[in-house]
């Protein structure tokens, strides 16, 4: 029982269809994960960043410094503990908000993969099983 190029070209496509597929689904399911639980798919620099407000004021060791626009880190002076903590709070709001929104992305794009994946797959696996057909009658 001979394959065709065809047919062995069909189910070449279907092999790397479904690796793609496996690698989209992964990274779907961390996008996922992360809808749901943004702090635990946020950089460990930015969670630690926010944690408390020596972490947020202070210069960052674990990641990028924080950066007001417009401000040099030596002319800042440190509000009270009160408004700092407001500051980070707000602050953890919108980063948390960030890394939603990036999972939500990361869900659509991968999305999008899995489907054209399976779109592949299946024409592909068709026309391998067409072909096996032809030259089995």
């Amino acid at each position: 029982m001979k394959k065709t190029i065809l047919e062995v070209y069909a189910l070449a496509v279907c092999f790397f269809a479904v690796a793609c597929f496996a690698v989209a689904l992964g990274f779907f399911i961390y996008g996922a994960i992360g809808i749901a639980n943004p702090e635990f798919t946020l950089q460990y620099w930015e969670y630690t960043r926010h944690q408390t407000n020596d972490e947020f004021w202070g210069p960052s060791t674990s990641g990028p410094p924080m950066v007001i626009p417009g401000e040099k880190a030596r002319e800042r002076v440190r509000p009270d503990e009160a408004k700092l903590t407001k500051q980070r709070l707000a602050s953890y709001i919108r980063v948390i908000a960030n890394e939603r929104r990036g999972n939500t992305q990361t869900v659509v794009k991968s999305g999008i993969v899995v489907l054209i994946d399976i779109l592949v797959f299946f024409l592909h696996w068709t026309i391998a099983r067409r072909e096996d057909k032809r030259e089995t009658s």
